[in-house]
């Protein structure tokens, strides 16, 4: 009888395909089927909880922890409708990230809102040149990000 030791992790594999699971994003908050969908991307846990919450009452919402899992989970799901986004994040800034967006076939039509601590000229030319729609500096009014949000999806600002 074989012991633990003795276990071949391809044992009964010989001559199989690989198995690949995919794995499909599922949104923090979904109001409706029909509301726009938005990815919120920021690494400041209560900066993109407070932008779920608030966008959550007329959006689907996904939200990423960088810009490396944004570009994960954009490319295991339909497009959404607008990005709001951190620019200052670690292993894949949001300026890097639009950069990234802009290059694909399918994604670079979506919007992007920067959502910053950078409020330099020089900033706001970078984010507008990477791509984005809309640059907000923080700290930011929730209603002006929802407003801006919505008039980027068409969606309604109330529930």
């Amino acid at each position: 009888m074989p012991g633990p030791d003795d276990f071949d992790g391809d044992a009964g594999n010989a001559g199989d395909d690989e198995l690949e699971l995919e794995v499909v994003p599922t949104p923090a908050v979904m109001p409706s089927e029909k509301a726009p969908v938005v990815m919120v991307v920021d690494d400041d846990p209560d900066i993109r909880n407070l932008i779920v919450r608030a966008l959550g009452l007329t959006h689907t919402v996904y939200e990423a922890r960088d810009g490396e899992e944004a570009r994960t989970m954009l490319e295991a799901m339909p497009p959404p409708d607008a990005i709001v986004c951190d620019v200052m994040m670690p292993r894949l800034d949001g300026l890097s990230l639009a950069k990234l967006l802009r290059k694909d076939p399918v994604l670079k039509r979506v919007p992007i809102l920067f959502l910053t601590a950078r409020e330099g000229a020089l900033d706001v030319v970078a984010g507008i040149n990477a791509g984005a729609r809309h640059y907000i500096t923080k700290p930011f009014k929730v209603a002006d990000l929802v407003s801006k949000v919505c008039r980027l999806t068409g969606g309604s600002e109330r529930p």
